[in-house]
């Protein structure tokens, strides 16, 4: 399976394990996703992969899916990085995160050791910044000092299930940082 199917399974189960309080909207795929398409002048970048809306809590959730396989996953400091994490999602995240009750961060599946994270724009930043490697593993993003939360999940034949319920009713306590 390529990175990108893998990538799409986990935003499906993801989606599909959104409690029905809950409205999750996609941002479509930029033109040149489809097809490799190449050459184009410019290209719309998605600032992350969702919008959450948790209809209990009143809190929206601008969310960056990602699914590695390994222990770690690579981000991009600038423009010019080659990382999992893209410089302008990082950006995109924190453009949003300026404004209150709205929750951004990363969705992190780390499949070796399956354990899935979500870690706060905020703490990733301060992680990033701590650090002279290009790469975080699931210890750096689950250490005392980051906000984040890990998501529980359940293996249903092949496919996760993912306790989205339990992570909007934790993640909660991060409404407030401002």
């Amino acid at each position: 399976m390529s990175m990108s199917n893998v990538g799409k399974v986990f935003e499906a189960s993801f989606k599909k394990s959104v409690p029905e309080y809950a409205l999750i909207y996609r941002l479509p795929d930029a033109a040149q996703s489809f097809g490799g398409v190449s050459g184009l002048r410019f290209s719309r970048k998605n600032p992350f992969d969702f919008i959450l809306w948790d209809s209990k809590r009143h809190i929206l959730y601008a969310l960056e899916l990602k699914t590695v396989s390994g222990k770690s996953i690579s981000f991009e400091r600038t423009k010019e990085d080659k990382g999992e994490i893209h410089f302008h999602q990082i950006e995109g995240l924190n453009e949003w995160n300026k404004y209150d009750g709205i929750i951004c961060g990363f969705i992190i599946e780390f499949r070796e050791i399956e354990k899935t994270v979500f870690i706060d724009i905020d703490s990733f930043n301060s992680l990033i910044s701590k650090t002279p490697k290009k790469s975080l593993n699931y210890n750096d993003l689950t250490n005392e000092d980051a906000s984040y939360c890990t998501i529980p999940q359940s293996k249903k034949r092949t496919r996760y299930s993912y306790g989205i319920d339990d992570f909007l009713s934790k993640s909660e306590k991060l409404k407030h940082k401002h």
